[in-house]
């Protein structure tokens, strides 16, 4: 199991749920992959909804352009976005000066990963619980994604 943290609400200032609060709660059988080459690596957000959901949050104020993850016309080209590469070093310089991972060994973590995010309601984890904060970040992740749409209209 894992639980990224923002260290400063200031650095989120629209996203509830900050301070000592989780923002975001996930599992995975090897946490070295997901967590540093996954979430943590420029280029990779295509492949993050972690990464999707904060550079949908940030798009403006670092200036991120949204680009398809792959080539082709696929609708998860344009859904599972990613960011230009200048966009996505920043989105991972902003990501180690602002997020701190904890991670927890755990048997049974779909259970465990359904029960921790109802318990802390994490606000970028979009399912598994009813999330006042879902509605506006699907239509942040959906400018971006219109956004790498007009560089490969189908």
């Amino acid at each position: 199991m894992y639980a990224w943290f923002v260290d400063d609400p200031v650095a989120l200032p629209t996203l509830p749920n900050q301070g000592a609060d989780p923002i975001y709660i996930g599992m995975s059988s090897n946490l070295a992959v997901r967590e540093f080459d996954t979430h943590f690596k420029s280029g990779q957000t295509g492949f993050s909804t972690l990464r999707r959901s904060l550079g949908a949050l940030l798009k403006t104020e670092l200036a991120l352009i949204a680009r398809p993850r792959g080539t082709g016309a696929s609708k998860t080209n344009y859904t599972c976005y990613r960011f230009d590469e200048r966009g996505e070093d920043l989105l991972t310089r902003w990501m180690h000066e602002h997020l701190r991972v904890a991670v927890q060994p755990c048997g049974e973590p779909q259970v465990v990963e359904s029960e921790l995010i109802v318990l802390a309601q994490p606000p970028l984890n979009l399912t598994g619980r009813p999330n006042p904060s879902a509605v506006e970040i699907r239509a942040l992740r959906k400018v971006c994604a219109d956004e790498a749409r007009l560089e490969h209209p189908r």
